[in-house]
């Protein structure tokens, strides 16, 4: 019994000579897509870092606050936010960045910053 075929399917079907065309076609779709992955993933890890590192800088400026024991808490904050708002400019460009909480314990001497972010 003779299957009925459409126009589109006829030249694949009669050799080998269009074969070649479908691989490469389906191999470059696989590289676009591993390329836009690849580059999401690189954007999200920058802007990890760029949290991490804003962070650090903010809980280590309010921590060496804290040890010098004059500044009060609404100065210890501010401190610590203008150092994460200086390191976290990149990370800001590339998602969105929550404002930080920051928690002062002066028995300790310690500042605790903590942020969350979204990609776009």
């Amino acid at each position: 019994m003779l299957k009925r075929r459409t126009a589109a399917v006829l030249p694949f079907d009669h050799g080998e000579q269009y074969s070649a065309i479908v691989i490469f076609v389906s191999m470059i779709v696989a590289l676009v897509l591993a390329a836009g992955a690849a580059l999401d993933y690189a954007r999200v890890a920058n802007m990890r870092e760029g949290v991490e590192a804003a962070v650090r800088a903010a809980s280590e400026a309010g921590a060496g606050a804290v040890r010098d024991g004059t500044p009060g808490d609404v100065q210890i904050e501010t401190t610590a936010l203008s150092h994460f708002d200086k390191d976290v400019t990149f990370a800001r460009h590339v998602g969105t960045i929550d404002p930080p909480t920051i928690r002062i314990d002066r028995e300790a001497h310690t500042v605790t910053v903590g942020a969350k972010g979204r990609s776009r």
